[in-house]
């Protein structure tokens, strides 16, 4: 599949950004359900003065997960989000404050254990979450979970 413009999720504070678009499922010569689910995707983020921008593969199921996270936070504000794909080249915390504001703790590397890493910290608050939503709904369905895997999608 190729990227639209509208397959991707951002958070956003001010100037700072974490944003992903996957844009391509890797084809991987390979029978098992396990390799049919990896997504090339472009990551973008700006904490502070520093940024960078990179291509990480994900997998169907962190997308999924990551929108039903985000479903329990709309229900309750002191619930925690969690992003931490395979490769550990992004990883998202987010925590509620039981008030209806979150803090994304943001570690971004472009090649885990030997690259470089950007650390960062950022807020939103509930307003964004039924857009936050959205945008992963839109992600699951242009890169639907394949195969017999455990995790379906919703």
């Amino acid at each position: 599949m190729k990227q639209s413009s509208e397959t991707y999720f951002e958070i956003f504070d001010g100037g700072d950004i974490i944003r992903v678009e996957p844009y391509q499922t890797i084809k991987y010569d390979s029978a098992l359900d396990w390799d049919r689910n990896w997504i090339k995707t472009k990551v973008t983020v700006k904490g502070g003065a520093f940024s960078g921008q990179y291509v990480a593969d994900f997998m169907t199921t962190d997308f999924e997960l990551l929108k039903r996270d985000f479903k329990k936070l709309d229900k309750d504000f002191n619930a925690t989000a969690n992003f931490e794909p395979l490769e550990g080249q992004l990883k998202l915390i987010i925590s509620g404050d039981g008030l209806g504001h979150f803090e994304v703790k943001c570690i971004a590397q472009d090649q885990p254990g030997m690259g470089g890493t950007l650390s960062f910290i950022l807020s939103f608050d509930q307003t964004e979450l039924a857009r936050l939503i959205n945008e992963l709904e839109k992600i699951t369905k242009a890169f639907p979970i394949s195969g017999n895997m455990t995790l379906k999608n919703e």
